[in-house]
């Protein structure tokens, strides 16, 4: 006997003569949180199915337009969803990171059928339909926080036994749509740039020098520091010594949703650096040019300074607007004839090289250069790495005096000295190495390796 077609249900012939038909709907029985099922009667076996399939398909259409007066009040997976990020996500994200849940899924749960559907209508198929739809059109990394969130709160459902399968995590993706992506991805990175050239860096320091306004010393200053932007707006005079050279970094700026609640309006607020641990840096001699200038500047274009910031919106006394500073960067390159590496995202977004890619510049830099420690970089830059953590390794001012900056590395000005000093360099790297790699501590020369 051949495979029956999907639906079609299965019959069988009773002892009257008469021939009876079972058939499964692809949506849940709200009473009993079950397949529901339809058993109909026929003559002939042709006759079974087809009342069974009529009476299976009326009732979901029934259900599909919410006329089933059973169930039409019942809550939608969407409206589950929000009580499961209000009681069980929310008190353990930041502000900042409550944000940037609700922001995604607002993009990319919210406004897909698969959030309006109620409980009893999700299936495997639904949300196979669902995950290989929003892959389409954004990239894995943004997809993976909804994907995650449906199957984590499938599971809440089944503990809360309103549903009994976790459909979410049953539902398979379609390999040819994530790899096909992937595959384009991959190719793009190659091409992609990723950091500032040297020549980027050198034009960067002329149009410093040059005096062409604000812009060129905020680059040169993120440049030589690594910070992230909200930890510069935020930096104030208090957390800056220019006789030991050094940066305290203790706080940075982020935005969340006024008291917490989503349908509050957005605002920026400070908190303690990402991965919740301050540190410190260490000035480079073109560094503390850029904090002189700053503070000079603000004297005397500044009348109201509050926080004591370091460089405010000059208008204001507050804090600087991320979006206007990216927006004189994209014009600063554009004018020094830089490449950003411009390309066009899944979603038809420009998108490149921007304020945050210095870091990236700085961290590179300071990774590659010849005898270079990647531990006090680590630590230098903030990074949340596992191995850093695991060796108890703990900053000092001399250390960190060591890492070379992009100033060091490209700037004949400021590298004068560099033969010596990458001797020293070498030599400590050397020492390094003979302490590490023959003791119990050898798992940190294969990370500092």
């Amino acid at each position: 006997m051949g495979r029956r077609d999907n639906g079609e249900g299965s019959a069988r012939k009773l002892s009257d003569g008469s021939w009876e038909c079972v058939t499964q709907s692809k949506y849940i029985n709200p009473q009993t949180c079950k397949p529901k099922r339809f058993k109909r009667k026929g003559k002939t076996e042709k006759e079974a199915k087809a009342s069974a399939k009529a009476a299976r398909d009326a009732w979901e259409k029934e259900i599909e337009k919410g006329r089933d007066t059973k169930v039409s009040k019942t809550k939608t997976f969407g409206e589950y969803m929000e009580e499961y990020i209000d009681t069980e996500v929310k008190p353990a994200l930041t502000g900042s990171g409550y944000h940037s849940y609700i922001s995604n899924m607002k993009c990319n749960f919210y406004p897909f059928n698969i959030s309006k559907m109620q409980l009893h209508m999700l299936s495997v198929v639904e949300f196979e339909k669902y995950y290989n739809m929003i892959l389409e059109k954004k990239s894995k990394s943004t997809c993976s926080l909804p994907i995650q969130l449906c199957k984590r709160c499938c599971e809440w459902l089944i503990n809360k036994n309103l549903l009994e399968e976790n459909y979410a995590k049953l539902a398979r993706i379609k390999t040819d749509v994530i790899d096909e992506y992937d595959h384009k991805k991959e190719e793009e990175l190659k091409k992609r740039k990723k950091v500032f050239s040297y020549e980027d860096i050198q034009k960067f320091y002329n149009a410093y020098k040059s005096g062409l306004g604000q812009c060129p010393v905020i680059v040169m200053f993120l440049l030589e520091t690594g910070m992230r932007i909200g930890e510069f707006i935020s930096l104030r005079n208090s957390n800056i010594d220019l006789e030991k050279g050094r940066i305290d970094i203790v706080e940075t700026t982020a935005i969340r949703y006024k008291n917490n609640n989503k349908d509050d309006v957005v605002e920026t607020y400070t908190k303690v650096p990402k991965n919740r641990e301050a540190r410190f840096i260490m000035m480079s001699d073109l560094c503390k040019e850029c904090v002189v200038y700053m503070q000079n500047q603000t004297k005397i274009y500044c009348k109201n300074n509050p926080d004591d910031l370091l460089y405010p919106a000059f208008k204001t006394g507050k804090r600087r607007a991320k979006s206007s500073m990216e927006v004189s960067f994209k014009e600063l390159c554009d004018k020094l004839d830089i490449d950003r590496g411009v390309y066009e995202s899944k979603t038809g977004q420009k998108r490149g090289l921007c304020l945050h890619s210095l870091r990236h510049t700085a961290d590179t830099i300071a990774n590659t250069a010849k005898g270079a420690n990647v531990v006090n970089t680590a630590l230098a830059m903030g990074h949340k790495a596992i191995s850093v953590e695991n060796i108890y390794t703990h900053a000092t001012e001399d250390a960190l005096k060591t890492i070379v900056t992009p100033s060091q590395a490209v700037l004949k000005e400021y590298s004068k000295d560099n033969a010596d000093k990458e001797k020293e360099l070498f030599e400590m790297y050397l020492k390094l190495k003979n302490k590490f790699e023959n003791n119990e501590q050898d798992a940190i020369w294969k990370f500092m390796k």
